[in-house]
């Protein structure tokens, strides 16, 4: 069985630095020097903490940090959509205080703290309590904490309630601790985000004072969208132009060729223009039952329609839109983006106010403030990618020369600025990716616009989506949210409307007007103190819809700052029940438990599902093992793969007889059971070493369990050049129906860990190419899917890393399909054609489909139908049976497969729950090999159903 899994997790993120230049903010009487910065970074290599987050953006930079961005949140831990409807993943634990929402033991920094409920009223979820360093620091009603009542640090912007921030509430002070913080609410929160980073040592870190106003942080997040926030930079200069650029072409702006940064960039564009309101047409009616969750409906408040475009404004979003700022460092292309997204809004021209960057509409002026070092030249151009000449185009752009840059950019103690670009149509089942980068960096922020493609029912469906982060190679998401919208802090589909807060805002929304079709959103997110550090690779996106399963089309754009090589390396792994393994590992324990073998899958995972199979040992006594770690280590990273179904696991740590910290860990999952989570060790435990040994001394009631144990050494910068080893123990099952399952032991490799590819074909001693690749996996188990009954398979899988480096493939294995065939409705809407609107409707409504979606068809008269086809490869006898979705506006139809119908027409109508049916007989059909066509017809509605609306869930075909 396979005994460890290591998933690479291919984080695409979209971060939205803007370079804003204006009136600059107050300024220190001695502007920090690049040499204060790299003295201050090899003090402490947490980077910015506390208040100096906003107080030092000149250090935002830095790279190589000891920090780790995660996150407690209330999402729904079996893949669904109850992310808070009723709380039920919201509480880590219950107490008598109440319910533990945040709970982490070490050094660290909470970075952002996000609710809503009732519409974004959350008195009824009463005090909240923050504790750091056994001290109280936060106990007062939630409503009154965001509202401001508490006072500075703890007012606007800082906190927002739900009109400030459109229908959530936030709280975004950073508050640091020493070796503790919880967080508990008197009563269940429902929907809610706790953002926190964590460090290897509690060095330089100061707990938080409440007693601290910051008044001058308050101050510069006032002047947001209008002033520089950075401390000012030495040798300051700027580049002034103006320009017209034929279609097509592109006019440079700025360039230099001495080390500095880039501090600001400006652009004044006459012929942006605003798309104006129509506040006299009538607001869209919500949507129907079976299209939105009926717990969400009552909170939804739709938006006016926005006027349709005129001339004007049709060029002035297709200036924001395909127009390209593009910026080049050391000769390396790092900024390569649409200009609407770079300025925060790529939906239109938009008040946008944030501390980064700004749109003026009454100027037509767009502006940023990002520091962009660079050790030699730098080169800053504008593309115009549409059909009309870009007349007067002013730009200035800030510049600050520094020869230091150029060292700091050589030793790996900050990065190039870059920003990364992504649009695309979305694609069912699979996040839309932010940024997917290998290196060492980190992100600041994020701009995204959606283009929503649902014509009917629920238009704002996209906005369902998590976003989903994964760091370093964890197979398990180190962030996972609850929502579009609650990414981006505001709540209920936005329900105050749009908004432009420093830090996260919503400044756009069209409905069926603007440029819009049917309803469009622009977004944007600044992650400074919740910034995301990363030593290997990160995968960062967002799901569109619930189940990634709403149709638009997605655009971001990220913004981060990075170096190519990497700074963590794999060094070791420990496969826990494995007795090779343990011996070579030195390990032992007090009470190891029998190996326990298991099949789960982790959390969070888009695409086909990754069911893996695992042994380890679950146990109450002391463990030590040995591992081995690079000796130019700056730290090492102890990584555990383990079973959470028991919640609250925890140990106490010891790296070669010296006290490493309590390893507390209060996640939990009984149905998706698998869980990558890491510990930090220190340098001053690990550095100069090649092995450690570590005991760990379980506490508390519940079992610790792992799988597998890894050592991540922190390292120097370098780049990865190892080919990952050898797949082995492949192995490969169908039982009884048309999918293959398939499971291996993992690969090794210098980056913790490579993903697999899976190659299939139906002939034996077959080569693998292009053509047979039947799939990525993250982990090491695949489901190879939609096959034919009775038919064998062959299949081969290599591990490759996040370089693009392979292994060797594996042994050749197979299995034969049963004899049960079932056809996913919503696979076939791709080819299929219908009389009235068709779409893919993810889980819903309280309700989870087969394939966790179905085909939902939404006429409004009868007599409607939708044709699909599908192609089997056996001829023969099949019993067929089939799922439909019951609802109180569906209607009555019948189904006819090839010109006959199957069974008697399926009343449809339920009321007041959605609910799926049970399996429908059919009966049994000669069937050729071949085209088969299904229609669905809609005959009419029960007398008590408001629509004649039908759902298919699957079609199941037994062959006999």
């Amino acid at each position: 069985m396979p005994n460890s899994t290591r998933g690479l997790r291919r984080l695409t993120f979209v971060l939205v630095l803007m370079l804003v230049i204006g009136t600059a903010a107050p300024a220190a009487a001695n502007p920090p020097t690049t040499t204060t910065r790299t003295k201050a970074a090899e003090a402490v290599r947490h980077g910015t903490v506390g208040w100096d987050t906003f107080r030092r953006l000149d250090r935002l930079a830095e790279i190589g940090r000891d920090a780790k961005a995660l996150q407690f949140s209330s999402f729904d831990r079996t893949d669904g959509n109850n992310d808070g409807f009723e709380g039920t993943y919201s509480c880590l634990a219950e107490t008598d205080a109440g319910c533990v929402i945040a709970d982490h033991t070490g050094a660290g920094e909470i970075t952002s703290i996000w609710f809503t409920r009732d519409g974004g009223d959350v008195s009824k979820t009463g005090k909240i309590t923050i504790e750091l360093d056994g001290e109280t620091v936060v106990d007062a009603p939630l409503q009154d904490l965001v509202d401001g009542k508490l006072g500075a640090p703890f007012t606007y912007p800082l906190v927002a309630n739900a009109d400030q921030s459109s229908g959530g509430v936030y709280v975004k002070v950073p508050m640091p601790y020493r070796s503790r913080m919880k967080i508990t609410t008197q009563h269940n929160p429902f929907f809610y985000h706790v953002n926190y980073r964590t460090f290897a040592t509690a060095d330089g870190i100061e707990t938080f004072d409440p007693a601290d106003q910051a008044l001058d942080v308050i101050e510069t997040l006032r002047a947001a969208g209008t002033a520089d926030p950075k401390p000012e930079q030495p040798n300051p200069r700027t580049i002034d132009k103006i320009t017209k650029i034929a279609p097509g072409a592109s006019a440079v702006l700025a360039e230099s060729d001495t080390a500095g940064a880039l501090t600001g960039i400006k652009l004044k564009l006459p012929q942006l223009a605003v798309t104006p309101v129509d506040r006299t047409r009538t607001a869209p009616k919500k949507p129907s039952p079976s299209g939105l969750d009926p717990r969400k409906a009552r909170w939804i408040r739709p938006d006016l329609r926005t006027a349709a475009a005129t001339g004007e404004t049709r060029l002035s979003d297709e200036i924001l839109a395909k127009a390209r700022l593009k910026i080049t460092f050391d000769g390396e292309v790092t900024v390569d983006v649409p200009l609407g997204e770079f300025f925060g809004s790529g939906l239109g021209l938009y008040p946008v106010k944030s501390l980064m960057f700004g749109m003026d509409v009454k100027t037509r002026t767009l502006t940023a403030w990002w520091l962009m070092p660079y050790a030699g030249s730098a080169r800053v151009e504008l593309y115009n990618g549409t059909d009309t000449e870009l007349r007067g185009a002013a730009s200035s752009v800030a510049v600050s020369d520094d020869p230091g840059w150029a060292e700091q950019l050589a030793d790996g103690t900050v990065g190039h600025f870059r920003a990364t670009a992504n649009r695309e149509h979305a694609t069912f089942g699979l996040d839309h990716l932010f940024l997917e980068a290998t290196g060492t960096g980190r992100v600041v922020g994020v701009a995204q616009t959606v283009e929503g493609l649902i014509p009917t029912g629920n238009q704002r469906n996209y906005l369902e989506g998590d976003e989903r982060l994964f760091v370093d190679g964890s197979a398990s998401p180190d962030q996972h949210g609850t929502g579009t919208e609650d990414f981006y802090e505001g709540g209920w589909y936005f329900n105050r409307g749009t908004f432009s807060a420093p830090l996260t805002g919503n400044p756009s929304h069209e409905l069926a007007g603007g440029g819009c079709e049917f309803d469009c959103t622009g977004l944007y997110r600044l992650l400074l103190a919740d910034g995301i550090d990363f030593e290997s690779m990160i995968r960062f996106g967002i799901e569109h819809g619930p189940g990634n399963d709403a149709d638009a089309i997605t655009g971001s754009t990220t913004f981060w700052y990075g170096s190519a090589d990497r700074t963590l390396q794999w060094t070791d792994s420990l496969d826990v029940g494995d007795d090779t393994s343990e011996t070579e590992h030195d390990y032992s324990a007090a009470a190891p438990g029998e190996v326990i073998t298991a099949t789960s899958r982790y959390e969070g995972i888009d695409g086909p599902a990754e069911p893996i199979t695992l042994d380890g040992r679950a146990t109450t006594g002391k463990i030590s093992f040995t591992l081995a770690v690079a000796e130019d280590n700056r730290g090492v990273l102890l990584r555990r793969l383990s079973d959470q179904a028991e919640p609250y696991q925890t140990a106490r740590v010891s790296v070669d007889g010296k006290d490493a910290g309590l390893w507390r860990q209060p996640l939990g999952n009984a149905t998706r059971r698998w869980l990558d989570d890491s510990h930090p060790l220190p340098a001053a435990l690990t550095a100069g070493k090649t092995s450690i040994t570590v005991i760990l001394e379980p506490t508390g009631d519940a079992n610790w369990h792992a799988a597998a144990y890894q050592a991540l050494s922190r390292r120097p910068a370098a780049p990865d050049t190892e080919d990952p080893g050898p797949v082995a123990g492949l192995t490969a099952d169908a039982g009884e129906s048309t999918a293959v399952t398939l499971s291996w032991t993992a690969a090794t490799d210098d980056d913790y860990a490579p993903r697999y590819e899976v190659h299939a074909s139906t002939t034996a001693g077959f080569t693998p190419s292009e053509d047979t690749l039947a799939g990525v996996s993250r982990g090491p188990g695949f489901v190879h899917a939609e096959l034919d009954v009775r038919q064998t398979w062959y299949y081969r899988v290599r591990a490759v890393d996040a370089a693009g480096h392979a292994g060797p493939y594996s042994d050749q294995v197979s299995a034969t399909t049963g004899d049960t065939l079932r056809i996913e409705a919503e696979s076939l809407f791709a080819d299929a054609t219908a009389t009235a609107p068709l779409q893919v409707q993810g889980n819903c409504c309280g309700v989870a489909w087969s394939g966790g979606a179905q085909l939902w068809f939404t006429p409004t008269s009868a007599d409607q139908t939708v044709t699909l086809t599908f192609e089997l490869a056996t001829a023969g006898t099949y019993a067929l049976t089939g799922a439909q979705t019951l609802a109180s506006d569906y209607g009555i139809n019948e189904l006819i497969l090839d010109g006959e119908r199957l069974g008697e027409p399926f009343d449809a109508y339920n009321s007041p729950e959605v609910k799926i049916s049970d399996p429908i007989a059919y009966g049994s059909r000669e069937l050729a090999a071949g085209k088969h066509t299904l229609v669905l017809h809609v005959t009419g509605k029960n007398p008590d159903s408001t629509s004649y609306m039908a759902g298919l869930d699957y079609l199941q075909l037994v062959l006999s």
